[in-house]
């Protein structure tokens, strides 16, 4: 393997020959591909690859939220990516047939608090603890973001994908860190319209805590729940 800084062509990124080529924060790194490939066709195998494809795309909607990827980057080695270190570590979380309860959305943090969450009426509705009596609030700690990532599954319709993921995200100014809260978040028209759809819903939360210029200053622990 070889890593290439810069390039008078651009950056690399692909098959080149008997090379495959990729680049990674800056670095185009190169290796040799195999001369010759058997896929194989063992139920492991087919196990993997469908694993593989449920962790791809649960560690694809944990990365549109911004707050989660803030977290995520304080994680991940220097020539890894986000969406691959989120991979990681769900990888043996995920079934071969839709996420669990054991992915996770942050790699660790303080103890959740959140007491309830659900899903009714086109909102994601649910309540945070006083976060002073979990977390370590300093005067630099202003801002609150809540962000989830749903797991809709076991399609009532089969020509629906068995599971679909959505994710969704609230922020709030000010925050008041002596109090419990109470949360709803809105979905989209599209949103609503596949929460229907589906009979199973896995409810990923997690919150950050930001100063008032957004820079991330500590986040909870991943928190899943079963909504109806």
């Amino acid at each position: 393997m070889a890593a290439v800084k810069g390039s008078v062509i651009g950056y690399l990124s692909g098959k080149l020959g008997t090379l495959s080529a990729r680049t990674i924060n800056g670095r185009t790194i190169m290796s040799a591909r195999p001369a010759s490939f058997k896929e194989s066709n063992t139920a492991k195998h087919a196990q993997t690859k469908k694993m593989f494809a449920v962790t791809t795309a649960f560690a694809s909607k944990v990365s549109d939220l911004p707050a989660l990827v803030s977290i995520w980057k304080l994680k991940k080695k220097p020539l890894n990516s986000v969406p691959n270190t989120i991979f990681q570590m769900n990888y043996y979380k995920s079934s071969e047939l839709a996420p669990t309860l054991n992915n996770i959305i942050t790699p660790d943090g303080f103890d959740s608090p959140v007491t309830a969450a659900a899903i009714a009426a086109g909102k994601l509705t649910g309540s945070l603890a006083v976060l002073n009596t979990i977390a370590d609030i300093t005067p630099e700690c202003v801002n609150l973001s809540i962000n989830a990532v749903i797991c809709l599954s076991d399609a009532k319709a089969e020509d629906d994908p068995f599971y679909k993921i959505i994710s969704v995200s609230k922020d709030v100014a000010a925050f008041d860190f002596t109090k419990v809260y109470n949360f709803e978040i809105d979905f989209g028209n599209q949103d609503t319209a596949d929460l229907a759809k589906y009979n199973q819903k896995f409810i990923y939360l997690a919150v950050a805590i930001t100063s008032a210029d957004d820079q991330l200053l500590n986040y909870s622990k991943s928190y899943s729940v079963i909504s109806n």
